[in-house]
């Protein structure tokens, strides 16, 4: 998988896209441009050797060939030919085929791709039917050009153009009626719990062959530029190498803007280097500036609940990411009643897609409103970003939409007044449940019956007192002290309801929520500890929430699962019902710094870690399989089939663990940096270089004697205090 802005291609390990293969394609603004991409070399598939982008804006697969038998009469035994296969992505899909022969002598082969588009928009290949779809157009060829072209019913033409610098020896153009050609069984779309029917189709292609003769010790490469686009036809790109070039050199210039972070442990190094790398790659160059969209290949786009959580648990690493994303969320923001899209005024978006499903109201996400954290999502990023940076131009531009966000959550978010934030979707394209575990069945009764909305979801209400609570300091100290005031107080009083009305004193745990009679839902799941996260938990609670979250029914072995092993709807290997999600994790564990309880912390990111070197390129996915480790079988974590990898939230995790380990807070107001450094036992040392604070940057060292981790400022350009709290 590469992704590169608004474009994101997805094939199989040799590099193709054979037919009917659903998830597979070259997308751009959430329509399968190409969906059909297959090379054979005499008739026959060539041999996968290695297949790697480790550097995430570049691919590199090797092939080799299959034995080919000559026509007079020589051998060309396999792996004596090198195919190479190098492609990126920049304003449109670049590819270099590379051939080396290996052999004595010359040897004739026959090189044919197989190319064509359906054009589907990615809900339709998530598995929504359509009962009319738009014009597929027959492939043309001409000018060593080949052109894909489609019709929307929205009145947009979307055409993918083909350009070769070798002209092929021969076309052929196979066309198929428009009408789909096979029904499938799926059930794994993410949010899956039955078996789906859908539609598939099998497009148009063009079939284009090269008569090579590759000769001895000599190399031969076609090269192939494909250029999705809407409207008229404007192909123009970079050659090959310059334009690899300059990407190279905009993934350099990300990485150079990232404090450095690095430790004795080459294998930790590794997954924060890979989690930059994959926030870089995840990027969306907006008129606001660069926003995370949410992970390949079923989300890539801007999503507010995962944008705004990648921002604050990436402060550390790029607050760059949390400026872009308030901007643009701030700009987004609902300004009207509107039930079709869940819209309100001041409320946060959750959802922005560009296809033609949305561009003709059949779904309601052009921009959809349906989640009820993103709005304090907002407030809590907002005022985090201006502890770090204290950024009047900052705080001057957003607090409009900020004021507007706090007014939503208590006329909008508070469906009947009680001070609680519920949800209840009124689209009927919309979501059901709108926490974050928006997924069919994840919010139940301990007999796994569904809970009906309206519902209060207890990790929202603790986003609430947060928002309320840091809002109130903020404003405070820019000279709004009456309204801050208010804020405090309606802050104060929802932390006193929310520990009397969520706690459950008999099974010393917290509800999921509050059904819509103000019912606990007494289902014990990991929601209740994004609320240390918040600092909603009395004290005298937060004891038994973290000793629940690391029991072996919560903590498998590699992480915190969803729900408890021990409830009926457990899964380890559904959505949400029992499965491992790193970034709900990571929030769990700065919770449990903030609370004091730094061996639990320890114990969970150790978990995660050990999990992440199982993963390919040590990259943790959105999710995995909930099993519990199992140390004398040896084993290892599951993935869970259509995670999102790379996502972002699950990339910002590594960075927000190992801010936690360190205890990091900053207050750049007042010019001070608050530490309480613990770090595990498999790490003797790390540093933190350029990280940005306030108008300037610090360095830091930290060192673990035994228990106890020293540290010390090696570079203060920023002129900051370093503070130790007593937690």
């Amino acid at each position: 998988m590469l992704k590169e802005n608004e474009l994101v291609i997805v094939s199989d390990e040799l590099g193709d896209m054979p037919p009917v293969r659903r998830r597979l394609g070259l997308y751009y603004r959430d329509t399968r441009y190409l969906a059909l991409f297959q090379m054979t070399i005499d008739g026959q598939r060539p041999r996968l050797l290695s297949s790697s982008s480790e550097q995430n804006y570049v691919c590199d697969i090797q092939l080799a060939n299959p034995t080919i038998e000559l026509p007079d009469g020589n051998t060309a035994l396999a792996r004596t030919i090198s195919i190479r296969r190098s492609r990126f992505l920049k304003d449109g899909l670049h590819e270099r085929i590379s051939f080396y022969n290996h052999n004595r002598f010359a040897v004739p082969l026959k090189v044919t791709i197989t190319l064509g588009s359906d054009f589907c928009d990615i809900f339709e290949v998530r598995g929504w039917d359509r009962e009319t779809r738009g014009t597929i157009n027959p492939p043309t060829f001409s000018d060593s050009r080949l052109t894909l072209s489609y019709e929307g019913l929205d009145g947009v033409k979307r055409y993918t153009e083909i350009l070769f610098d070798v002209a092929p020896s021969r076309v052929e153009i196979e066309e198929r009626p428009p009408e789909p050609v096979l029904r499938r069984s799926s059930t794994f779309l993410p949010e899956a719990t039955d078996t789906a029917t859908m539609t598939v189709y099998l497009p148009s292609s063009a079939v284009l062959s090269w008569d090579l003769t590759l000769m001895p010790g000599r190399a031969h490469s076609i090269s192939l530029q494909i250029v999705p686009g809407e409207g008229e036809l404007s192909p123009s790109m970079e050659p090959f190498n310059k334009s690899l070039s300059q990407l190279r050199n905009s993934y350099q210039d990300w990485l150079s803007q990232c404090t450095k972070l690095e430790t004795d442990n080459e294998l930790f190094n590794r997954l924060m280097e890979r989690s930059a790398r994959d926030l870089r790659l995840l990027l969306e160059f907006t008129p606001e500036g660069p926003v995370p969209a949410a992970g390949i290949p079923w989300f890539a786009c801007i999503f507010g609940r995962d944008s705004l959580i990648t921002s604050l648990q990436t402060l550390m690493l790029n607050p760059h990411i949390a400026v872009s994303t308030l901007r643009f969320l701030a700009n987004h923001q609902g300004k009207k009643v509107d039930p079709w899209h869940d819209e309100e005024p001041g409320r946060i978006l959750h959802e922005m897609r560009k296809g033609e499903m949305a561009k003709l109201g059949e779904i309601p996400h052009d921009t959809y409103y349906g989640s009820v954290d993103s709005t304090p999502l907002f407030l809590i990023l907002f005022a985090e970003t201006m502890k770090w940076l204290d950024d009047d131009h900052l705080y001057q531009e957003v607090l409009p939409a900020a004021k507007l966000a706090l007014e939503w959550m208590e006329r909008y978010g508070d469906l009947d007044g009680d001070g609680y934030l519920e949800y209840l979707t009124r689209s009927p394209g919309g979501i059901r449940d709108q926490g974050w575990k928006d997924g069919h069945s994840a919010i139940t009764y301990p007999d796994g019956t569904p809970v009906d909305p309206p519902l209060a979801l207890v990790e929202v209400q603790g986003y609430a007192y947060k928002a309320m609570r840091e809002m109130a300091e903020l404003l405070h100290h820019k000279g709004e002290a009456s309204f801050a005031q208010e804020l405090s107080q309606r802050a104060a009083k929802l932390k006193e309801n929310f520990n009397r009305d969520f706690w459950l004193e008999n099974k010393h745990l917290f509800a999921q929520g509050l059904d819509s009679k103000k019912r606990p839902v007494e289902t014990m799941t990991s929601n209740p500890g994004h609320c240390l996260f918040c600092d909603i938990v009395d004290e005298d609670k937060a004891r038994h929430l973290v000793l629940r979250l690391t029991s072996t029914d919560m903590a498998s072995g590699w992480g915190i699962r969803t729900v408890s092993s021990r409830t009926a709807k457990y899964n380890p290997m559904s959505y949400h019902n029992g499965s491992i999600w790193p970034h709900d994790n990571s929030l769990i564990v700065a919770g449990m710094r903030r609370y004091g309880y730094h061996w639990e912390a320890e114990e969970i990111t150790t978990q995660l870690f050990q999990a992440s070197l199982f993963f390919p390129s040590s990259r943790l996915p959105e999710l995995f399989c909930g099993f519990s480790l199992d140390r004398e079988a040896h084993s290892t974590p599951a993935e869970y089939p259509v995670s999102c990898s790379p996502q972002a939230w699950a990339a910002g995790s590594a960075i927000l663990l190992f801010q936690s380990m360190l205890g990091l807070r900053v207050d750049a107001a007042s010019k001070r940096l608050f530490l309480t450094p613990k770090l595990p036992e498999w790490l003797a040392h790390a540093s933190v270089r350029n990280l940005r604070v306030g108008r300037g940057t610090i360095d830091l060292y930290f060192e673990r004697h035994g228990e106890e981790t020293s540290f010390q400022i090696t570079e203060n350009a920023a002129g900051f205090e370093v503070v130790i709290p007593s937690r």
